[in-house]
């Protein structure tokens, strides 16, 4: 009896090491998936806001569609140069309008905001990004761009615009974009604006 007593608590005291050295291993993991993922969100803000980053938020007005977490871009961006409100069309009070400066490479020199109903991105919005000229945007290529077009028709055609504003959704939404350094006309800029993702207006500055 004192023989089998005797293994039976060793194997007890096995099993109770290997269980401390499983648990010891999983809280390792844990601590170093919690640390990956702390660096891997580090990296992302402090190399600066960039064009992907921008373009993951959906907007969207409440009960009209899928819109980003407000926390989502908080996370992505960083923490905010400031806050104010603003006045979005569609909406029955006031969004928090935030704006960052913290631009990376893809949108060089640009300010970037994003603005919220109910924890819920609405808007969003860069300007003045100094971007490399696009060889095709020409006066050609312009002039070929027509009442109707859609949002994504234009910037294949003439690329990542310097300045762009989205929000709302549906027949409620709107775009803005605009583009300067065009090709052969220093100083010239052309903005184009739509609803509900069809090309209404283009106002052509210094063309002539």
């Amino acid at each position: 009896m004192k023989k089998i007593t005797t293994i039976t608590v060793a194997l007890i005291a096995g099993l109770t090491l290997t269980a401390c050295g499983n648990t010891s291993s999983a809280s390792s993991s844990s601590k170093s998936t919690t640390s990956q993922k702390s660096t891997s969100s580090s990296k992302s803000i402090s190399s600066g806001i960039t064009l992907a980053n921008y373009k993951d938020i959906q907007v969207a007005l409440p009960n009209s569609g899928t819109a980003t977490d407000e926390t989502k871009v908080k996370n992505m961006f960083g923490k905010p140069d400031q806050s104010t409100k603003t006045s979005i069309t569609g909406l029955d009070k006031e969004a928090i309008q935030y704006t960052w400066t913290n631009v990376g490479k893809t949108l060089s020199g640009a300010t970037v905001t994003a603005s919220f109903y109910d924890g819920k991105a609405v808007a969003k919005a860069y300007s003045n990004a100094s971007l490399t000229p696009n060889s095709k945007l020409t006066v050609a290529t312009v002039n070929g761009i027509k009442q109707g077009d859609t949002l994504s028709s234009v910037e294949a055609k003439l690329g990542t615009p310097n300045a762009e504003s989205i929000s709302g959704s549906g027949t409620l939404s709107a775009q803005i974009i605009n583009y300067t350094s065009i090709k052969g006309k220093s100083g010239a800029s052309v903005s184009f604006t739509f609803t509900n993702n069809k090309l209404v207006t283009t106002t052509k500055t210094s063309f002539n």
